[in-house]
């Protein structure tokens, strides 16, 4: 009896401290949704201003997913994160004022033709990058010290926003100088509304989804982005704000988890896996995190971007290689699998729609012990107390 009390002492004090050090994750893993059955996504970021090839690439893409569709003839989707313009250069660095120019039927028409076929194939979801994929006036500074970014600028728009320095690429940040510097509020909400009324302009639709480039943004962008009419923000699981003196993402604020509102009834999405086969990523790769999410409950969302499918024949023969690889095996070891844009996730996560997500059953309990599971902090303070001998119990369980 003595042992007894003992031991529920212990479980009993160990339990405060448990959920002391570690009850924001606690909470976290069990508000975020489980999905009842695997979802995939495949987001690839950049399209838009720059090359001219991108529509023969877009339309490969298009065959390619064409031949896929999941057990309710969904084809798989690829968002194309569109970015609206680019520096007119030739203006830009004849008036010492930027000048920029937009994607248009009269520069890109053949991409903006590609992309609305795979559209209407159900194939493509588009969605909001960014006007360009840096904050002008701080690309003009950098121009006036940097003789990359001033090379840079004679060659644009035709030249990808990919060979600017990394830290210029963050749009939401002055980076013209490191460490960064906070873009006026004002400022901010003029940039943020012009860019959702282009988009409108050349596709007919206000963005339902945002992609911050670089994933560094700010509350002032979010609501910003909310006032505009857009519903959704694409994350990596955390909000980057600034950029450190060596030039890499800071600021970092609390974890995000899929379905999480942010400002104004925004709805988060996680993205965190990869798929960058010219980086060497694989198929079997991105298979393991299809695997590794679908068993936490969580959508797989895989990031690439648009110069896996530029350049040598080789190098984008291998890209398209590898995607068909991760459909076929996907499909075959998933026969549940469902294909989703990601609006469509976002609907499904804010409504809690009970069609797509496990609300209350055995196996949301077995997911959440899984997810804290993942939680090193928590993982480490199970072992410690002894506490993961019951939470293994109500694992098996639940299962």
């Amino acid at each position: 009896m003595m042992l007894l009390m003992i031991l529920l002492g212990w479980f009993a004090i160990t339990g405060v401290l448990l959920v002391f050090y570690a009850w924001r994750g606690i909470v976290a893993a069990w508000r975020e949704p489980v999905l009842s059955r695997p979802v995939l996504i495949i987001e690839s970021d950049d399209w838009g201003a720059g090359p001219v090839e991108q529509a023969a690439a877009i339309r490969q893409i298009s065959r390619l997913l064409e031949k896929f569709a999941d057990r309710d003839r969904r084809r798989p989707v690829m968002t194309l994160g569109m970015v609206l313009a680019a520096a007119d250069g030739e203006k830009t660095l004849s008036s010492g004022d930027y000048h920029r120019q937009e994607i248009s039927t009269r520069t890109h028409g053949p991409l903006l033709e590609a992309i609305k076929s795979g559209v209407e194939a159900g194939v493509f979801s588009i969605q909001l990058h960014g006007m360009e994929h840096y904050w002008p006036p701080a690309l003009l500074l950098a121009s006036k010290t940097d003789k990359a970014v001033m090379d840079w600028l004679g060659g644009a728009p035709q030249l990808p926003a990919e060979e600017l320095p990394s830290p210029l690429q963050s749009r939401w940040v002055d980076a013209s100088i490191l460490p960064s510097r906070r873009l006026n509020a004002n400022a901010v909400q003029q940039a943020a509304q012009e860019e959702v009324n282009t988009f409108q302009q050349i596709f007919g639709t206000v963005p339902r989804v945002a992609v911050p480039p670089t994933f560094i943004w700010t509350e002032d962008v979010e609501n910003a982005w909310a006032g505009a009419g857009v519903a959704a923000v694409v994350t990596s699981g955390s909000r980057f704000e600034t950029r450190d003196e060596s030039g890499r993402p800071a600021g970092q604020g609390r974890a995000i988890y899929n379905g999480q509102f942010g400002e104004n009834n925004i709805v988060y999405l996680v993205r965190d896996e990869y798929f960058e086969p010219s980086l060497g990523h694989t198929a079997i790769q991105a298979l393991g995190g299809l695997s590794a999410k679908t068993r936490l409950g969580r959508p797989t969302l895989y990031e690439t971007h648009r110069f896996n499918f530029l350049g040598s024949e080789a190098k984008k023969n291998k890209t398209l290689e590898e995607l068909e690889r991760l459909l076929s095996m996907a499909v075959k070891q998933y026969p549940d699998l469902a294909f989703l844009s990601s609006i469509k996730l976002a609907t499904i996560l804010k409504t809690r729609d009970p069609a797509w997500l496990d609300l209350w059953s055995r196996r949301r309990v077995h997911v959440w012990i899984s997810r804290l599971g993942e939680l090193p902090r928590l993982r480490k303070l199970g072992w410690l107390t002894g506490w993961i001998v019951p939470a293994g119990l109500l694992w098996r369980l639940t299962r």
